[in-house]
């Protein structure tokens, strides 16, 4: 049986023992002392961690009654030297013991805790209590008074009548070990502890939610672990007021802004026409009717170059886009191209075109990209005396 040494000293960091026996748990060697600081794991709380001999200790489990520390790499038999990993010990007492005071005021108000977990970063309790009962801020509140008060913390085997006149908030499972504050609460317990409340620092209650039927579960910190939250929540609520351009606490008033004026503009894009007609709109402002041709969508544009400009008829070939494609005719105009579209406005070209002029001996139109250039275009007509070539049929 090992002499479990964090029940009377849960303050001690390093001791001597003597390994008993190397054992196997989920493919990790583990050692059994015949005397041991380190907890582990029960009760919600986590097992210890440190070293043994210089071999890191990953946890700590209890198999029928033996403390098996999981290492490393195996140990030889015989004496050893142990350390625990005091930053680690000394945040779990704090969470313990704050989930103790907590629970006492939820218990005072009319909400017992069902279950208690410490995990790496935040700890929770479920209550059998529906969430609509809960009363977080006086609960918070009287678990801090209870803290800051500073009161004594006494952890020892209680047994026969002396037990017997403790209010215990619940009955014990295993062992007569109870954890008291006097005036406070009562509670059996095997974990580690510290000695005053005042150790705990401060509880802090970060969220509640509906947990199962009727009950709830609560989130909370306690003592470094509300400090560190604290400072990641500031550092979050700079950077959005950074975002926002606004000042921290007014992130939550330019956030729902921001939403809300996103949320408008996609309906005005998912509205029928929502994105086209307002450009038709613009486009049929500046020029007649005469002037636009109809686009994919139904949206009218502007036709571009000479060949489309008012007052003048597109030329009998039909007028060529701007990459060089010839038109797709249309009922009785076959110079205008239904569907097509570029990412030009009216009036603008691509660097080195030429405007669009009509060839005084043919029907096509000189442009950089839509036929010759004008020079080769002009050497076309002088392959003889007032004839065409095959290049360019004239009129």
């Amino acid at each position: 049986m090992t002499e479990r040494l964090y029940l009377q000293d849960p303050y001690l960091r390093s001791f001597r023992a003597r390994v008993l026996e190397v054992r196997e748990l989920d493919g990790r060697p583990a050692a059994i002392l015949d005397r041991t600081a380190f907890y582990p794991e029960g009760g919600g709380q986590p097992g210890d961690r440190g070293t043994l001999g210089g071999t890191g200790v990953l946890d700590t489990q209890e198999r029928d009654g033996a403390i098996l520390h999981l290492l490393e790499k195996p140990v030889q038999p015989g004496e050893i030297d142990a350390q625990i990993d005091w930053r680690r010990r000394f945040d779990h007492m704090q969470q313990h013991h704050g989930q103790h005071l907590l629970s006492a005021a939820f218990d005072k108000l009319g909400a017992p805790t069902v279950s208690f977990h410490l995990g790496e970063r935040t700890c929770t309790i479920d209550l059998d209590a529906p969430l609509g009962k809960l009363d977080l801020p006086q609960a918070e509140a009287l678990a801090n008074d209870s803290i800051w008060r500073d009161l004594p913390v006494v952890a020892r085997d209680f047994s026969g009548e002396e037990r017997a006149r403790l209010p215990l908030r619940k009955e014990p499972v295993k062992g007569d070990r109870v954890v008291l504050v006097e005036g406070v609460d009562a509670s059996p317990c095997g974990g580690t502890h510290p000695a005053r409340t005042g150790e705990v620092g401060c509880v802090a209650v970060l969220k509640a939610q509906k947990w199962g039927e009727g009950k709830s579960r609560v989130e909370f910190a306690c003592g470094a672990r509300a400090v560190r939250l604290l400072h990641e929540a500031t550092d979050v609520l700079a950077g959005a007021a950074d975002a926002l351009k606004t000042a921290p606490a007014d992130v939550a008033q330019a956030a729902s802004r921001v939403a809300a004026e996103a949320q408008a503009r996609r309906k005005a894009a998912d509205a029928p026409g929502g994105g086209e007609a307002g450009q038709g709109s613009r486009v049929r402002a500046r020029g007649g009717a005469g002037n636009l041709r109809q686009r994919r969508h139904g949206a009218p544009r502007r036709c571009r170059g000479r060949a489309g400009a008012p007052g003048l008829r597109p030329p009998e070939g039909g007028c060529r886009s701007a990459d060089g494609h010839a038109p797709q005719g249309g009922p009785g105009n076959p110079g205008w191209k239904r569907g097509w579209r570029t990412r030009l406005r009216a009036g603008q070209r691509r660097a080195g075109e030429g405007r669009r002029r009509p060839c005084p001996r043919c029907t096509q139109a000189r442009t950089s990209l839509n036929f010759l250039r004008e020079s080769d275009h002009a050497s076309i007509h002088s392959s003889g005396p007032g004839g065409p070539s095959t290049l360019c049929q004239g009129a």
